[in-house]
């Protein structure tokens, strides 16, 4: 029987309560009035919280939409750049070749006023008959006549 086991009594008496105790454990009225609107108030901020964390989960996959979106046109951008950087390297490489072709050409026609072409010199080169060609009214001369129609026959054979 549990009157006779030493646990069980101990377990009782841990269990009772005094009448002091049992009086100020009980709720009065007005503790649990305040306890309810208190707990209005605690609902009505819970609702609040769950509107505002709404509206920031909304924002939030706004925000990963439009990072989504600028990572997409970062790498086409990043694709297009390097296609670009394809090319202009393709380009610099037959610049390269044309301008060696227009070296070679014109290596034995001297320029008035200027030293044979050279790569250090193509720049300047390249102006002068830039200059030569549409200011063609300058170089009427016999003289300059042979000269344009020298660099006509040297450059003719070079292919663009």
């Amino acid at each position: 029987s549990l009157s006779g086991c030493p646990r069980a009594t101990f377990a009782g008496k841990k269990g009772k309560l005094s009448g002091d105790e049992i009086l100020n454990t009980k709720f009065k009225t007005s503790d649990v009035l305040e306890n309810d609107e208190e707990i209005k108030q605690l609902n009505k901020e819970i609702s609040e919280l769950n509107e505002s964390n709404s509206e920031m989960e909304a924002a939030m996959v706004k925000l990963q939409s439009q990072i989504s979106t600028m990572e997409k046109n970062l790498k086409n951008i990043e694709e297009e750049n390097k296609i670009i950087e394809e090319q202009n390297e393709a380009l610099f490489l037959e610049l390269s070749g044309l301008s060696q072709a227009l070296i070679q050409s014109l290596a034995n026609i001297r320029l008035p006023h200027m030293d044979p072409i050279s790569e250090q010199n193509f720049d300047a080169y390249v102006n002068t008959l830039t200059d030569m060609y549409t200011n063609q009214e300058c170089y009427q001369n016999p003289e300059n006549k042979d000269l344009l129609e020298s660099i006509k026959q040297a450059v003719k054979g070079i292919q663009v």
